[in-house]
């Protein structure tokens, strides 16, 4: 733990929400703390940054109730089938290197870095490489959209 540490006690106490003390161990009381301090610096930097979470926004009625934009329509489950449908056939046609660049890098979620291990080449070279891969899989779905 960075900072300074608490002195050692002989028992240790966190307190919960409605107040109570509960005794627990050296590690979860520095776990807690360190987490409670986490949480305090993530709201100050929220605060200063304007960030504001999508509870206040419905809270200030600023927001759509969530169940109004996850709704999900038919119209919408046809055109997300369709668009699936073409990355499907676009990928189908990409040689097999750029296949194997495309499965490694989005659908096992390897890392640029571990893939230009893989492939033998540097990290640019991959991430040229994903671009124009990408810009091809564009171009081909757009040439299939109705």
């Amino acid at each position: 733990m960075r900072g300074k540490q608490p002195r050692e006690r002989e028992k240790y106490f966190i307190r919960l929400g409605g107040g109570t003390l509960v005794e627990v161990g050296r590690e979860i009381y520095l776990e807690w703390y360190r987490s409670e301090r986490r949480e305090r610096y993530q709201r100050e930097c929220d605060r200063k940054h304007g960030v504001c979470s999508i509870n206040k926004l419905h809270e200030k009625g600023y927001y759509p109730e969530k169940s109004n934009y996850l709704k999900d329509t038919t119209l919408e489950t046809v055109l997300k089938d369709e668009c699936r449908d073409r990355l499907e056939n676009a990928l189908k046609k990409l040689p097999e290197q750029e296949k194997r660049l495309v499965r490694l890098l989005y659908f096992e979620d390897m890392t640029v870095k571990k893939t230009a291990e893989i492939f033998g080449c540097s990290r640019k070279t991959i991430q040229n490489r994903r671009e124009k891969v990408l810009e091809k899989i564009r171009k081909m779905m757009s040439e299939t959209s109705p």
